[in-house]
């Protein structure tokens, strides 16, 4: 095994390999949770017009001191503007409705009196010109850009799609990913082990961790046997039928550990294998070429299984998608934690409501129960000084 990289040796390397996929056009309302690849911009000014903005009248200020109003009509919401404001007269007005061109002056219901078709201010009022009006272009004036590429599309992005009419959108393609696991020793969730066997639970875990992060149509999950032949047969098919390639276990140093002889033969020496870090040390990547997509060959304990896919794949993930990689968030801990001499720490923790982070402490690598509670993990370089904070990965990012 090569020396050990740094973490952010690593990330570097990852980075400078990885572009965003294709893009595809899609009905807006398909695109949720998709990566915009361009831009969207107002089609015309927002509000289009003045908008009022309270129920009441809509008047000119110096009919005020001439006593009470005659309403002249009712301008609801969805009407052109009306017809010129007699004087002495007003307007019965209501939310959303276009402001009358001669009227500055808008007073809320509860601030009047009104007698069949006369309207007297109460006294207790202050009308004052200018108010409860939502200005024509005071949000934004056309061909404002309201969203820029690389945005993650959220449900409020899709009202802002449907209000300028973007009823098509170009989003990143979904990638299409194949997970491969490793181990004899493991058995489908749906048997009954034997005493010398366990569940297997790395599949699982990284379809769900797939879908959460929104690729829920297009991964697969294959488990394999300790075996160099059907190892190397099922990443071939993997390598040409995949946007990106997870394998989990098989990438130690045991004698049936087989992942990285069979990706040799096929594609060559991996870009990096092993990081000094806890956990997943082991992990292993190969930089994408004309043979194959990128692939990461994951350690197979299930606590360095996903804390090194939320630390290396995910970020991969945002750079196939075309969008910027969240930064993690330097906080305070609960208490103050001793770091490892050589190696990054990687501990799952809790976001506390005072805003400092409880960690928990794994008993080793396949202990998946100490991370159930936690919100994230933390990342604590290798030091000899007591640290009080710690970088935060939040699980949902």
């Amino acid at each position: 095994m090569a020396p050990l990289l740094t973490p952010a040796q690593a990330d570097e390397l990852i980075r400078q390999d990885l572009t965003a996929l294709p893009c595809e056009a899609l009905p807006y309302l398909s695109a949720l949770g998709r990566t915009l690849r361009q831009s969207l911009s107002a089609d015309r000014d927002f509000p289009p017009f003045d908008r009022v903005t309270m129920d009441g009248i809509a008047c000119r200020s110096s009919d005020l001191s001439l006593g009470p109003l005659t309403i002249q009509g009712l301008h609801p919401a969805g009407e052109p503007a009306p017809a010129p404001l007699q004087p002495e007269h007003c307007w019965q007005i209501m939310t959303g409705a276009v402001m009358p061109s001669d009227c500055d002056t808008i007073i809320p219901v509860e601030e009047l009196s009104i007698s069949g078709s006369l309207v007297t201010v109460l006294e207790s009022a202050a009308p004052t010109p200018g108010q409860f009006i939502h200005h024509q272009a005071s949000d934004c004036a056309a061909d404002t850009e309201l969203l820029t590429a690389g945005t993650v599309i959220t449900p409020a992005h899709l009202g802002l799609a449907a209000t300028v009419g973007a009823v098509e959108l170009t989003v990143t393609c979904q990638p299409h990913v194949t997970i491969l696991t490793t181990g004899d020793e493991l058995v489908p969730p749906t048997e009954t082990p034997l005493p010398h066997q366990l569940r297997q639970s790395n599949g699982p875990v990284l379809l769900s961790a797939l879908a959460n992060w929104g690729v829920n149509h297009s991964s697969t999950h294959l488990h394999l046997p300790d075996d160099l032949t059907r190892t190397t047969e099922a990443i071939e098919s993997a390598l040409s039928s995949s946007d990106l390639v997870l394998i989990s276990g098989g990438i130690s140093k045991g004698k049936k550990d087989y992942v990285r002889p069979a990706l040799e033969s096929l594609i060559g020496p991996p870009t990096f294998h092993g990081i000094a870090q806890r956990p997943g040390k082991p992990l292993a990547y190969w930089k994408p070429s004309s043979k194959n997509p990128p692939l990461f060959a994951l350690p197979g304990n299930p606590n360095s299984t996903l804390t090194t896919f939320l630390r290396y794949v995910r970020p991969a993930l945002h750079l196939l998608a075309g969008s910027p990689i969240p930064e993690p968030i330097t906080l305070p801990l609960a208490k103050p934690l001793t770091p490892h001499p050589k190696l990054t720490l990687f501990l799952p923790a809790t976001l506390e409501s005072n805003g400092t982070l409880t960690v928990h402490q794994p008993q080793n690598s396949g202990d998946f129960a100490s991370a159930l509670s936690a919100s994230g993990f933390i990342e604590v370089p290798s030091g000899e000084v007591e640290v009080t904070t710690a970088a935060y990965h939040p699980n949902n990012r």
